[in-house]
């Protein structure tokens, strides 16, 4: 290993929906992290990993930061972003600049005290015209973010990751790899197929059931040892007995459509045929409940 061997954390915040995970999978060419148009679709923090002879960068995706906590699920997820602002030894600030610039004064005061680089990441500039684009980074400028560069990319068209991945290196500290070069993430393969599973909810159904849905998976078999066909059982629990009937649909067809979905995207995860049982269940107020939340791995 060269003595001039680099690695460290850079940690991605920002607020909901403002592209963050598109940028993880984008930086890492991994699906790291699910996607939706929908805010508030990330709810744990995910650590994607870049390895390479001379470096050893440590992605992580946070959740959305939000401003009113209405729920102890709330609570949580900002309480992953106030620690990644912690831990960083770089930080991306991701902005959607496709939309007008709303930063809440309660998180950029979170800014004003951080120690460590910060790159604005002015993201969907494809969506976006010049002129606004120009508009967003004078109000940034005079928010006086310390230690901080404006850079414009777009996530989903690949535009200017090349270059902040150059502007990300040249910011990482001198240090030994902190994870064997073998490992691309933190979690384990069960939490990307929960994940792959929630992301289609998001996809399938409107309105509020995808937010009061979690997933576990109670059984993979196949996996690790490539069988030609995993056999996978997961659980979707729901928050109210009324939701029940939705997330099932008329004759199972909403359920089993969602397992079609979700079985296709896990089969191109795992590059594996699948086998995938649903089972929809409840827990009466689970978001409600900050004991389960903050005690639950699911939620950690």
């Amino acid at each position: 290993m060269s003595s001039q061997f680099k690695s460290g954390f850079v940690n991605l915040i920002g607020l909901p929906n403002s592209g963050k995970s598109t940028l993880i999978n984008a930086l890492t060419g991994e699906k790291m992290a699910i996607i939706s148009p929908k805010p508030q679709t990330t709810r744990q923090r995910i650590l994607g990993l870049i390895n390479n002879a001379n470096y050893q960068i440590i992605f992580s995706d946070t959740p959305g930061y939000i401003d009113q906590t209405n729920y102890p699920l709330h609570q949580s997820m900002n309480l992953q972003v106030y620690t990644a602002l912690e831990d960083a030894d770089c930080l991306l600030l991701v902005i959607d600049a496709s939309r007008e610039l709303e930063l809440p004064d309660n998180f950029v005061k979170l800014l004003h005290p951080i120690k460590v680089p910060i790159l604005i990441c002015l993201n969907k500039v494809d969506l976006s015209t010049p002129q606004k684009v120009s508009e967003i980074e004078n109000t940034i400028q005079h928010l006086g973010i310390p230690h901080s560069k404006i850079i414009p990319i777009s996530a989903i068209k690949n535009l200017g990751i090349d270059s902040l991945l150059e502007e990300v290196k040249t910011l990482l500290p001198e240090h030994p790899a902190y994870y064997p070069d073998d490992i691309l993430s933190n979690r384990p393969i069960r939490f990307f197929l929960s994940e792959l599973i929630r992301e289609q909810l998001f996809k399938l159904y409107d309105a509020e059931i995808p937010y009061h849905c979690f997933v576990t998976i109670e059984s993979c078999k196949g996996v690790d040892d490539q069988l030609d066909m995993a056999v996978i059982y997961a659980n979707i629990y729901v928050g109210k007995q009324s939701q029940v009937p939705i997330l099932i649909g008329k004759g199972g067809t909403k359920l089993k459509e969602l397992g079609i979905r979700s079985r296709t995207e896990i089969e191109k995860y795992l590059n594996q045929k699948v086998y995938l049982n649903l089972s929809v269940k409840l827990r009466k107020d689970w978001r409600n409940n900050e004991s389960f939340i903050t005690k639950s791995s699911i939620f950690q």
